[in-house]
């Protein structure tokens, strides 16, 4: 009887390490590089609605956008995102005048072009091939910008969008 309790004894304490150790096994998995899991982390695109391009009332091109209007999504933007689309932007839509001075390109992984519009809807500047993580100068424009349109590199000189006469119109999903 005594040798049965001691296996018994045994058989319990070596499941109770091996559970403990698989335990703490996944709690070092979870736990262990807190601080990379940006690198780990990617962002959906969400589809909120059409944006047309225009010059000279004539469209030249149709995007899918994404909005950024709340503040964490002004915050985030396009960071965390591997890649978009050469048909999508993110179209952040400004409180206020100072706002735009507020983007920036930590956390991104794509380089970009980014459209700076007023609030007559037209371009008045175009940030051409912004490198991801970079810092960047922060440009003061002189026409009061309303929205900002991030597309991907290239695609400013690829679809023509031209300072003082691309247009943008846009319409929002219905839900």
């Amino acid at each position: 009887m005594k040798n049965i309790n001691f296996y018994l004894i045994i058989i319990l304490f070596s499941f109770f390490f091996i559970l403990s150790s698989e335990r703490n096994d996944h709690d070092s998995f979870l736990f262990s590089d807190i601080s990379d899991i940006g690198n780990s982390l990617e962002i959906e695109f969400i589809k909120h609605g059409e944006l047309y391009l225009k010059n000279n009332n004539f469209v030249i091109k149709k995007i899918d956008i994404e909005l950024a209007y709340k503040e964490i999504d002004k915050r985030n933007g396009l960071k965390y995102r591997s890649f978009l689309k050469e048909d999508r932007g993110m179209l952040f839509v400004l409180n206020d005048q100072e706002e735009y001075k507020k983007i920036n390109m930590e956390n991104m992984r794509i380089p970009l072009d980014i459209v700076y519009v007023n609030q007559l809807n037209v371009v008045v500047f175009v940030d051409q091939y912004v490198s991801p993580i970079e810092k960047f100068e922060i440009i003061n424009l002189p026409s009061d910008i309303k929205y900002v349109l991030e597309i991907n590199a290239g695609m400013s000189n690829k679809w023509g969008i031209k300072n003082g006469i691309t247009k943008m119109i846009w319409n929002l999903n219905k839900e």
